[in-house]
């Protein structure tokens, strides 16, 4: 999946670069991610649950292990970053929404909080708001809905609780679709 966010991220007189802290990084999202932030410049830091998933290795790449759902090991990384970016990704889910894309947006909200920080952005899908469900495609209503329609939910539910907060800068990326393709260097803006 090609796809990066573009961002008015310059770079700090202080530091000479951005610091940017990635959840989610092992899966295609965020491996394409991490290696588009490091071409760019950026200080980039991983959080993984399991850093043999990495598949390269950049001098402004830096790999750590960090259960994202413990805030005393969030903190520090929050700390130190100019920027948060997740493109987590849960199993699926059937009878409940997926609850782990609340608990992290709260945990970071908290951890940003406590540290000054404001910049944050995820990566979820243009399908979390119930009212687009109407505009999508047959198939997309029927197969892709019915069977991410939890994931969607507990999605829906971190939109709604960083709409809560007055202390964050954040950004729900929805893209309708990623691919392979090559990276273009444009985006719609819906």
């Amino acid at each position: 999946s090609h796809y990066f966010i573009q961002s008015n991220l310059r770079y700090s007189a202080m530091s000479g670069q951005k610091r940017l802290v990635v959840l989610g990084a092992t899966g295609a999202t965020g491996q394409l991610l991490i290696q588009q932030a490091v071409q760019r410049n950026y200080l980039v830091t991983a959080l993984v649950r399991t850093p043999s998933k990495i598949t390269f290795q950049d001098k402004n790449l830096t790999v750590e292990v960090c259960n994202i759902f413990d805030k005393a090991q969030l903190q520090p990384h929050v700390d130190t970053a100019d920027v948060i970016m997740s493109c987590l990704g849960f199993p699926l889910a059937w009878s409940n929404p997926v609850p782990h894309f609340l608990t992290v947006a709260q945990n970071l909200s908290e951890c940003m909080k406590e540290s000054g920080k404001r910049r944050v952005i995820f990566m979820h899908s243009w399908y979390t708001d119930p009212a687009s469900h109407a505009q999508a495609s047959f198939l997309i209503r029927y197969i892709f809905l019915l069977l991410a329609r939890q994931t969607l939910a507990g999605m829906r539910l971190s939109e709604k609780f960083l709409e809560t907060t007055d202390h964050l800068d954040y950004t729900c990326v929805l893209p309708a679709e990623l691919t392979d393709d090559p990276v273009t260097g444009t985006e719609a803006v819906v």
